[in-house]
């Protein structure tokens, strides 16, 4: 019976974060507010929507990757992710440079008109989760971020697994 129990607890502890969960990407989405004017001029005139702002936000996050470190932060595949930054650049948004030490290799970064706009909306981005954080003792926020690296994982295994299982049945 105390497994039942157990069971159920874990069940509910799901639903509720799934709940919050949706809360805090729903909240991030209000937050981020009206794009600058620029910025939306450009994504307008490009194309470009919301699956852009996970590469726009990983570049403005740190600057003078390559398009394949890109691609492994952002969790996309290399073609996926070598689109997305190509409709950036065309757009002006991010700019793309050989890197000197490897030419092979590509380097993105927010480009210098935009550097300031984009910067303002990570920090608008950042700040609740700054707040949080601030509001933890350390190991609660140690505790916090190993949960949240962990749901990360399960998350991505299970999205390889129904992927995988998908190209299985074609």
């Amino acid at each position: 019976m105390e497994n039942g129990r157990q069971t159920k607890k874990l069940d509910e502890e799901a639903v509720e974060l799934a709940t919050l969960m949706a809360e805090v990407v729903h909240a991030g989405k209000r937050q981020s507010g009206k794009p600058a004017k620029e910025l939306e001029e450009a994504a307008e005139r490009e194309g470009l929507g919301p699956r852009h702002a996970p590469v726009l936000f990983a570049v403005a996050l740190d600057s003078g990757q390559s398009v394949s470190e890109l691609a492994e932060r952002v969790g996309l595949s290399l073609a996926t992710t070598s689109q997305l930054v190509g409709e950036l650049s065309r757009a002006g948004i991010l700019a793309r440079a050989e890197d000197e030490r490897d030419r092979r290799r590509t380097i993105v970064t927010i480009a210098g008109e935009h550097e300031e706009t984009v910067g303002g909306w990570v920090r608008r981005m950042l700040e609740p989760m700054r707040s949080a954080l601030d509001r933890m003792s350390p190991r609660a926020r140690a505790d916090f971020m190993r949960g949240l690296r962990i749901l990360a994982e399960e998350t991505t295994r299970h999205s390889v697994e129904l992927e995988d299982s998908a190209q299985v049945r074609r």
